[in-house]
């Protein structure tokens, strides 16, 4: 059971790292737009933060496919960085800013908690991952099984980046 929680975090983890960095990497100024209007770092840091982000998003989600000890400390980081976007979102919500997050790209979406809630669910995969990665032995994968967690990884992957659409679907639905 744990080398199918192992596969399920990395392709889960791996497949929103690289849309996300992807889609940073594509717009920067719209990142970091939105970085300078949530005020989460000083104005003379937005640039770098801008550029570092997608940079560590993409040394997690390969980190993650890694062998002992470097997959554990992509989840670990995978970990470190989700609870620190949760974090900024909370912030950005307690002070009632209506910005968009331009997590996978730019967006009209405010934050909400619905990206929390993404974040709060990516950093327990993380967490998952984290503990299958450092069990002795995580067994090994039958075919019928690995396609089993693949297909769930590539449903979550989804739901997971169609945040911002599912939540204009529904808050459009009212």
């Amino acid at each position: 059971m744990t080398a199918y929680l192992l596969l399920c975090g990395r392709c889960v983890l791996a497949a929103v790292f690289a849309v996300s960095a992807l889609a940073k990497f594509r717009a920067p100024r719209e990142f970091a737009s939105a970085l300078r209007a949530m005020a989460v770092v000083p104005g003379r840091l937005t640039g770098a933060t801008a550029a570092a982000v997608p940079v560590a998003e993409v040394a997690a989600g390969l980190l993650v496919w890694a062998p002992k000890p470097f997959a554990t400390w992509g989840f670990v980081l995978s970990g470190v960085m989700f609870a620190v976007f949760a974090a900024v979102l909370v912030s950005v919500l307690r002070r009632g800013l209506d910005v968009s997050c331009s997590c996978f790209g730019a967006s009209g979406v405010p934050v909400s908690r619905a990206h929390v809630g993404r974040n709060l669910v990516l950093l327990g995969i993380a967490g998952a991952g984290l503990s299958a990665s450092t069990a002795a032995d995580p067994g090994g994968l039958g075919v019928t099984g690995a396609v089993v967690a693949l297909l769930v990884a590539v449903f979550a992957s989804i739901l997971i980046i169609a945040t911002d659409t599912l939540v204009e679907l529904f808050s459009a639905a009212r």
